[in-house]
């Protein structure tokens, strides 16, 4: 059932990276205030369908290598619109990390990186732009602090998230006329997955709980409400801000 608090939309939301970290507290975000999902990840739903189907949305996963950028954004928009007949709103929430000595990057590495980090949100943003402008929709994308702030031996995933963020400062741009927005938000420290695999590459070992126990790690739905909240008819003059998403802890 729908909380109560939130009006069923009946929207539809595209999630990538949906079923683990901040997608996938942002697919339970998103269902509590009425959407329908798309769940798109390499990584097993487990019980999150049903989960989200109890709060009363209609929910598809979609397991799928974004490496092959163009090739599956031109899929996952063809699902959606089979499954829903339209997309409101595009959560641009997968990524992959490389945190290596600047010797050891191989140009596979970046290929990687580049790929999925920053191609497949472009392409996605393309092939659903036609029906986000149908829905006067928007696009929320998830990047990082790491793009204003960067770390040692991380370049590429640092460089790529500040890509992003021009990246959707220029679509808000390019789309401005058309009543589609684009946004992203800057997350620091999460506990997520992705930021269990980043310390044991920074510690060269299994993180213990003590390593999480860090003041300035976010749980995942800080930031689900803040993309749910983005999303949102009220922030409809909010477009091309790329907000940090930290507690503040950037600052110093």
């Amino acid at each position: 059932m729908h909380d109560k608090g939130f009006p069923a939309s009946n929207r539809v939301a595209v999630i990538t990276g949906g079923t683990t970290g901040i997608g996938g507290a942002t697919a339970r975000e998103l269902a509590l205030r009425g959407y329908n999902l798309l769940l798109v990840s390499l990584d097993d739903p487990n019980d999150l369908e049903e989960e989200l189907r109890k709060l009363g949305s209609s929910v598809h996963f979609l397991r799928l290598d974004l490496a092959s950028s163009e090739s599956s954004a031109k899929i996952i928009v063809e699902k959606a619109i089979e499954y829903f007949d339209r997309i409101d709103l595009l959560v641009n929430c997968a990524g992959v990390i490389s945190h290596k000595d600047i010797a050891d990057v191989s140009e596979s590495d970046w290929d990687r990186i580049f790929s999925i980090n920053l191609k497949a949100p472009f392409f996605l943003i393309q092939q659903a732009f036609p029906y986000l402008m149908q829905s006067q929709g928007n696009v929320i994308n998830v990047s990082s602090t790491n793009a204003i702030s960067p770390a040692k031996k991380n370049q590429l995933y640092d460089s790529l998230k500040a890509a992003l963020n021009n990246l959707t400062m220029g679509l808000a741009l390019d789309f401005r006329d058309s009543g589609v927005r684009v946004n992203a938000v800057m997350p620091g420290g999460v506990r997520t997955p992705l930021v269990s695999q980043w310390l044991r590459e920074y510690l060269d070992r299994e993180p213990e709980q003590d390593d999480f126990n860090n003041p300035s790690l976010a749980e995942p739905e800080h930031i689900a409400r803040v993309i749910a909240v983005l999303a949102s008819d009220d922030m409809s003059w909010v477009n091309g801000v790329t907000l940090p998403v930290d507690g503040g802890y950037s600052l110093g």
